[in-house]
């Protein structure tokens, strides 16, 4: 049965009533939101750095302090990191009431590459990171590839032929084994040497089996430190016929 006309009538204004108390519900929490101090920020929080300073992340993603974290620009923080080299990936968040998050994922310098501009740090995607210097520890020279700088700054893919062979031979050998590494060469047969700290040449032939090559290295030159033995080079050119050739005494 239809409702009386007087009901429906009081039912009408009291939905008016609920729709404007409604809205300015809304207006009074979002007034509250952007203009109460609780809400600006007081910290940001760096997550995932190893190699990156946490103020330098900061300064580059220029999140004013005390702006109301609603109002801070959160893509605009990212694409600010996007500007840095050694950041590969990042992700922003905030922590209400005052905190902003950045979590980054920092490149990994693998090696050191030789080019017309001087000695570069290259991640596994061939990435130019920042300038390096021979001698840093855990990072081998690539030698046997002409990085082309044309064009290119950090943060930049290198163009350089067999660049790519070189980066993934580094990043399948043990740890142990590249933090000794001096340099790494490829020759224009496609023949891999490499050398360690101690002047000791491997001659590792074609770039294959380069994991078992690499554990097989690191238990010889264990066990040649064990000795105190001089090597003039050893050959991994076959995984299962490990040589070596001492130096005459």
């Amino acid at each position: 049965m239809a409702g009386s006309p007087k009901f429906c009538g009081r039912r009408k204004r009291w939905n008016i009533v609920e729709s404007v108390f409604f809205v300015l519900l809304i207006l009074v929490s979002g007034y509250i939101l952007l203009k109460s101090p609780v809400f600006e920020v007081r910290k940001v929080m760096v997550r995932g750095n190893h190699f990156l300073n946490e103020d330098l992340v900061r300064s580059v993603a220029d999140i004013s302090p005390g702006i109301n974290i609603f109002k801070a620009d959160l893509e605009g923080v990212a694409s600010n990191l996007k500007k840095v080299p050694m950041i590969r990936e990042s992700s922003i968040s905030r922590s209400l009431p005052s905190t902003v998050i950045i979590e980054i994922i920092e490149r990994v310098p693998l090696g050191l590459l030789l080019t017309n501009d001087g000695l570069i740090e290259v991640d596994e995607e061939g990435v130019y990171l920042t300038k390096g210097g021979a001698g840093t520890p855990g990072l081998p020279i690539i030698t046997g590839v002409q990085g082309d700088m044309a064009g290119a700054g950090p943060g930049q893919v290198v163009r350089a032929e067999r660049l790519g062979e070189a980066l993934i031979i580094i990043s399948e050998l043990p740890r142990d084994v590249t933090s000794n590494l001096s340099e790494v060469n490829l020759d224009k047969d496609g023949q891999v040497k490499l050398y360690t700290v101690e002047g000791i040449q491997c001659r590792f032939g074609l770039a294959s089996e380069v994991r078992e090559k690499g554990a097989i290295l690191s238990q010889i030159i264990t066990e040649l430190r064990k000795q105190g033995a001089r090597v003039n080079y050893i050959d991994l050119s076959c995984a299962d016929q490990p040589v070596i050739y001492y130096k005459k005494q």
